[in-house]
């Protein structure tokens, strides 16, 4: 036998080691779900035909790890409410063991595979679908190292090109000696390992469909995946669940444009498990269709945080709105000062007039026309939620116009929050409305932490949300105290900032050169 051949020696598996692994599969494939209660130690014990010592020790490491809780009296051991995976979980034995090593790694697979996916499905024989198609676990098995090595091994075997068989097999085969460290981490979270099992399947289906870019996307995906989990689980990246993004100035290059790098890597970072909120002071109608062309599913934040919007019911879920007699106050004192009233309600625009320089704007910026003109009173008093009065001061001469913005900020000093959003435009909102306040509300709704969320802005009205996030990028662009507010600087809008912070923080890729940290004490809560 040649010396050279790589054997592992075989580890011998104890009892309670299988009945752990059997259970943890019961709960990875749905059969048992999050509350469920699980049959006492007897009776799996006479189902298993082990002995009660053995399935004692194997709920007890199951508790360990998080998956089952012990609750009290009739209660017995139930499955953990954890629906989503969590990485957070340290790997110690990669700690001081080359974890960036194995970063590079997956970023080496990621350069090869995706593509070798594609000559796959555009070469494979009959014979290679069958190796794929017998390679799989069933649904609810433990997928083994070997099993995993194999399968893209398989792959690689598909594109009938030797030179890419090699590129594949040595990381593959390098990544082994840790991969039982790392798939039993995947698999303390619910729906872990039927998350892997999906995602080999979808790779095999699309190609034996002979789908090359669907056999692309769906290798992508799975590599995404457990690039993501490696760099929270070797300690090369925080768990993030949320990010907020901001438009003007930080989303997009222009009034409207999403450049095709970030739309990109905003539905890599998705796939990954990462959800997407976008974040403005424009009302919910200049934000839906942008929100279309992401296909994002949360809710977004309109109105500088007064609204949270569903856009799939088309409708505010939670509201922070100005108050009827303090919005009849500003429209009072702007009126008397010179400026042109108008109100957001509920996603309709009612203004005082529509002259020549707002019809300009309408078609500059591709706005839609005011819901009504000349009754902003009477939407006042119906009782609708107001989530932003503005006015516009731009028929005034610069040092009343000054002077006008003087008066409404002293006046409102803690009353409303007041912005200056372009030359002679001023916006307020309740005191209470932010976007960092309305971000909190969704992060609750979500059960997520702060130090789960990234916030990527560039205004002073991203400064609150650049604080509490648990990572707060700002753009190239930015202003002082949105960088001063900010744990770290990516590039401008306009250099595909945005792109750029999420493929360094949640895809694990290499900077390209614009990002700069800023290390800051921050100290937040949920």
């Amino acid at each position: 036998m040649d010396n050279n051949i790589r054997l592992r020696p075989v580890t011998p598996r104890t009892v309670s080691d299988q009945v752990a692994d059997q259970l943890r599969a019961l709960v990875a494939s749905g059969e048992f779900k999050p509350g469920d209660r699980i049959p006492a130690e007897r009776d799996l014990a006479a189902r298993l035909g082990v002995g009660r010592p053995a399935v004692r020790e194997a709920l007890r490491e199951l508790r360990a790890q998080g998956l089952l809780v012990t609750g009290r009296g009739a209660q017995g051991t139930t499955v953990a409410n954890r629906p989503q995976p969590d990485f957070s979980t340290p790997l110690t034995p990669l700690l001081g063991q080359g974890a960036e090593r194995i970063i590079e790694l997956m970023e080496v697979r990621s350069a090869v595979e995706i593509e070798a996916a594609g000559l796959a499905a555009r070469r494979a024989t009959l014979e290679d679908l069958h190796r794929l198609a017998i390679l799989l676990t069933a649904p609810g098995d433990i997928l083994t190292p070997e099993d995993d090595v194999a399968f893209h091994a398989a792959v690689a075997q598909a594109t009938h090109n030797p030179l890419i068989e090699r590129a594949i097999q040595e990381p593959v085969e390098l990544l082994h000696d840790h991969m039982a460290a790392i798939l039993s981490a995947f698999y303390k979270e619910p729906g872990g390992a039927i998350a892997l099992q999906q995602q080999h399947d979808a790779v095999r289906r699309a190609i034996r469909s002979g789908d090359e870019e669907k056999a692309r996307q769906a290798m992508r995906h799975h590599l995404n995946y457990v690039a993501r989990g490696l760099a929270q689980l070797v300690g090369t990246g925080r768990v993030m669940r949320l990010v907020f993004i901001d438009l003007g100035g930080t989303l997009l290059a222009g009034s409207r444009h999403i450049s095709d790098r970030a739309k990109r890597t905003i539905a890599n970072v998705r796939e990954g498990g990462v959800e997407v909120v976008l974040v403005s002071s424009r009302p919910p109608r200049d934000i839906r269709p942008l929100h279309q062309e992401l296909g994002l599913l949360a809710p977004f934040i309109a109105c500088d945080g007064a609204v949270l919007w569903n856009a799939q019911a088309g409708a505010g879920l939670v509201h922070i709105p100005v108050p009827p007699e303090l919005a009849e106050e500003i429209v009072a004192l702007g009126r008397g000062l010179g400026a042109i009233a108008n109100v957001e309600c509920d996603d309709e625009w009612f203004t005082d007039s529509l002259r020549d320089l707002e019809r300009d704007s309408i078609v500059d910026y591709e706005v839609s026309e005011p819901n009504g003109v000349g009754n902003v009173d009477e939407i006042i008093e119906s009782g609708e939620p107001i989530h932003k009065v503005f006015l516009d001061l731009r028929d005034l001469e610069d040092e009343r116009a000054i002077t006008a913005l003087v008066t409404i900020k002293r006046v409102f000093e803690g009353r409303a929050r007041v912005y200056e959003t372009a030359q002679g435009m001023i916006d307020l909102v309740s005191a209470e409305a932010s976007k960092a306040a309305m971000a909190q509300q969704l992060a609750r709704r979500m059960q997520i932490p702060a130090e789960q969320t990234m916030a990527i802005g560039d205004d002073d009205r991203d400064t609150d949300l650049l604080q509490w996030a648990g990572i707060g990028v700002a753009m190239g662009n930015a202003t002082p105290a949105a960088k001063a507010a900010a744990d770290m600087i990516t590039s401008s809008n306009l250099r595909d900032g945005v792109a750029e912070a999420l493929e360094q923080w949640l895809l694990g890729r290499a900077s390209t050169g614009g990002t700069v940290s800023v290390p800051k004490p921050k100290f937040v809560s949920s």
